[in-house]
């Protein structure tokens, strides 16, 4: 505990010494990490309206004519059993014509002049959370199987390989940035604190004639960076803070409500927890990388 006070003392003095370079520092790690919570901000928000949009995930299940209303129930109670399923709503012929004249409005005299009722009777099917996306349908459809009831099943597959396909990339793109911005931020953290380092390259060298350890010599350097990194990652949250509020006060609240969102969301606790772990490894990293290109 006294080895850890001590170099976090002598770190506090190294900063107040180099605060140029320091600063330095800290501001390129603000601004990677602002790059990556800024990314991971409207990725938040667009899982958000994405979530919206699964909510709606639907499949509909169109039956033939000339089978009796207790085989339509029959076939209902298996579907409503199924594990992925949350909910089966039937909608006879009679139904459906009726809420297809709704839907014509005072055009509805359209199809009052028809002889027969040309439109299908139907299951409508609400998979359960876990299960709305592609390959969850696909579960459900091959529980379904061949049954000559099912005339046709419309489930909006082209939409839900778009939205899959949507959330990969996002995943992926949070992925090639954050590890793109981290392997250049410890490449210039290095860099800067190497010039610290070099700065003090003759202390360092008595350090060792009288017996210091490496990880003596290296542990403020490793606090130092530590402290550069929890400051850069504060400063880009607060940062990141700011413009989501002048974002969200200046939203266009139409627009809100077309996806699905009352407002814009910040960064959860676990993404600003990890923004503030990730720019003290950065830190950490950044000035091992430099203390030991120096040792060498």
């Amino acid at each position: 505990m006294n080895r850890l006070l001590s170099s976090i003392g002598r770190a506090a003095t190294n900063l107040r010494q180099s605060w140029l370079i320091s600063s330095i520092t800290i501001g390129i790690i603000s601004i990677c990490l602002f790059l990556v919570g800024g990314y991971l901000l409207i990725t938040y928000n667009l899982q958000g309206v994405f979530e919206a949009w699964k909510d709606q995930v639907l499949i509909t299940v169109y039956l033939r004519d000339g089978f009796p209303e207790d085989d339509i129930l029959l076939l209902q109670d298996r579907l409503s059993s199924l594990p992925e399923v949350h909910a089966v709503t039937y909608t006879s012929k009679e139904k459906a014509l009726e809420e297809f004249g709704a839907m014509l409005g005072e055009d509805r005299f359209l199809i009052e002049g028809l002889d027969r009722n040309p439109l299908p009777a139907s299951l409508q099917m609400t998979p359960k959370e876990p299960y709305r996306n592609l390959e969850g349908v696909r579960t459900i459809l091959a529980a379904i199987g061949d049954d000559p009831l099912v005339q046709d099943i419309q489930y909006g597959q082209d939409w839900l390989d778009r939205l899959d396909k949507l959330f990969y990339l996002l995943d992926f793109g949070a992925l090639v940035l954050g590890l793109t911005l981290s392997l250049a931020a410890v490449f210039i953290i290095s860099n800067t604190i190497k010039i610290t380092v070099m700065a003090r390259r003759d202390e360092l060298e008595i350090m060792r004639l009288v017996g210091a350890t490496e990880g003596f010599i290296r542990l403020p350097f490793l606090v130092e960076g530590v402290i550069q990194g929890m400051a850069g990652a504060l400063i880009s949250l607060g940062l990141l803070g700011g413009v989501h509020l002048l974002v969200s006060t200046r939203s266009d609240q139409p627009l809100l409500k077309m996806l699905n969102l009352d407002s814009l969301s910040f960064l959860p606790l676990t993404a600003m927890g990890a923004i503030l772990l990730g720019g003290m490894v950065l830190g950490g990293l950044g000035s091992l990388a430099s203390v030991g290109r120096h040792s060498r």
